[in-house]
Parts: C-alpha cells; sequence; structure tokens
C-alpha cells in the first residue's frame, strides 16, 4: 500500500500485523500514530512507594563518622525512604548553617538494611574452621588446637593462600568467639602481647563497643590501630599533612580558615607532536 510505512522483510511486517490483531488501538491511517487510554492503576506502586505510617529520627552508624540525623520514613515497621534532617542547632549569626547534612550513601541505607547480601551471623574461612576442628577434636583444648594449626607451615599456608577466595562457611557465636580468644592466648605466649594488633567499631556506631574493643586491647597489652583499618577508609593525605585522624572539619570550617590552599585541575592535558 502507497504511503504505509514498512518494515525491512515481509516477515518481520507479518509479526508486526498479528500483534496489532491481539492487541486493539486506535490509530491513525498511516499507522505512525497510535492512540490508547487507560486508567491509572500503575500509579499505585508510585503511591505505595513513598507511603508511610510514621517518621522515626535515626542515623547511620555503621562505617559513618558523621553520624548524621536523618528522617525515615516507616510503615509496617519496615524502612521505606529517607531524607535529611535539618533542624540542628544554629550555628550562630555570624557562621553558615550546617544542614542539611547526610550523604547519598546514607540516603541509600535502608536498601542495604534490608539486602540479602547483609552479613547477619558470623563467618569463617572453611578451610581454616575444618583444621582446627579436627585439632581441637584430637588435643581436646582450643589454644593447642590453634597453635597445632598455625605451627605447621604447610596447613598455615593453606589457609593464608585461601583468602580473597571465597570459602566462608557460618559458624556460631561461639565457635567464633573460641578461635579468637585461643589466637589471642596463643599469641601472648608465644610472641608476646605486643604482637596483638586489634580495631574497634568507630565511635559513631557505638560509643560502648568502641570502648569495650580498644580497653581489651589496651588490657593485655596489645597495639589499638584506628578503626579506619576496619574497612580500609582512611583519608591518607590528612592525617600525613595535618596529623589529625581523621577529615572531621566539614566544607563550614572553611569560613572560619585564614588560609586556603586548593590544588587540582579539571582542565583535560593535550600532548603536540615534537618539532623536527
Amino acid at each position: 500500500m502507497a504511503g504505509t510505512p514498512r518494515t525491512q522483510g515481509d516477515a518481520a511486517q507479518a509479526l508486526l500485523d498479528v500483534g496489532r490483531f491481539f492487541t486493539r488501538w486506535d490509530e491513525s491511517d498511516d499507522k505512525r500514530a497510535v492512540f490508547r487510554e487507560g486508567g491509572r492503576a500503575g500509579d499505585v506502586f508510585y503511591r505505595d512507594r513513598w507511603s508511610h505510617d510514621k517518621i522515626v529520627r535515626s542515623t547511620h552508624g555503621v562505617n559513618c563518622t558523621g553520624s548524621c540525623s536523618w528522617k525515615v520514613y516507616v510503615k509496617d515497621g519496615i524502612i521505606t525512604w529517607e531524607t535529611q534532617e535539618t533542624d540542628y542547632p544554629t550555628a550562630g549569626p555570624d557562621r553558615p548553617e550546617y544542614e542539611p547534612r547526610g550523604c547519598p550513601r546514607g540516603a541509600a541505607f535502608s536498601w542495604y538494611t534490608y539486602s540479602p547480601t547483609r552479613v547477619r551471623h558470623p563467618y569463617a574461612r572453611g578451610v581454616l574452621v575444618e583444621m582446627y576442628r579436627q585439632a581441637k577434636a584430637k588435643l581436646g583444648d582450643p589454644v593447642l588446637a590453634w597453635a597445632d594449626v598455625t605451627g605447621d607451615p604447610v596447613r598455615r599456608r593453606a589457609y593464608q593462600q585461601a583468602r580473597g577466595k571465597g570459602g566462608l562457611v557460618r559458624v556460631t557465636w561461639d565457635e567464633a568467639i573460641e578461635i579468637a580468644a585461643a589466637a589471642h592466648v596463643h599469641t601472648i605466649k608465644t610472641y608476646g602481647p605486643d604482637r596483638c594488633a586489634g580495631f574497634s567499631p568507630i565511635p559513631a556506631m557505638s560509643q560502648v563497643s568502641h570502648c569495650v574493643g580498644t580497653r581489651f586491647i589496651q588490657l593485655i597489652g596489645g597495639v589499638m590501630t584506628s578503626f579506619y583499618d576496619w574497612y580500609a577508609d582512611l583519608p591518607v593525605a590528612s592525617p600525613q599533612v595535618f596529623g589529625d585522624q581523621t577529615d572531621v572539619p566539614e566544607s563550614g570550617d572553611w569560613w572560619d580558615a585564614t588560609y586556603l590552599m586548593m590544588w587540582g585541575s579539571n582542565v583535560p592535558v593535550t600532548r603536540t607532536p615534537d618539532a623536527h
């Protein structure tokens, strides 16, 4: 038919014609425009997505040193979404305010809360757990079992080389704590307490957890490292240049600065051929 748009090939055109036969709609004579009418049933998804029963105040303590305040929207006991809280105390009339506070990572935290990959139980490297259980069954003492495994170069190399390759198995809290305690006792007896290096949850997550872990390492004579070593997120330049542990200052502190130094460039670098 002259003037009727067609696809490449009779087979493709036949498939489109079949689709039009089973799915009725009004269309223009040249079939370039389709006119369809329907309800707003699809809007229900969006209304349900943002609906909530109540709003509670919370923060994101895991892997965060800011602990910014958030409004958390809850429906049927489930977090649905979050927004930044903006009712911080004023910083005063002579300086900019700090609100709102809260990063995109925090805004997505509710999805992490219910993620199927969230770790809810202790896990340990399977090859090490199997070796430890065999040694404990033979020797009957956790410390002797740990010494037996780590003292054997072949077995020690086997579980060390398994790092980064998965193979984690779920263990009970009792067994996880027992293995950790046995490792500490064996290390202290064999090499001395200063060979025990540890870190603790960040203070923003829990002051009690941070203090308990820190105090434990100090009492046994070990070395307490930064909680940044927990998740490898230490901003290197700041501590090396200024001696502070973390990038605590915010952009609002630029207001108090007497000297600002910035470096970097967004100008692309071009290379020209050498002249001959």
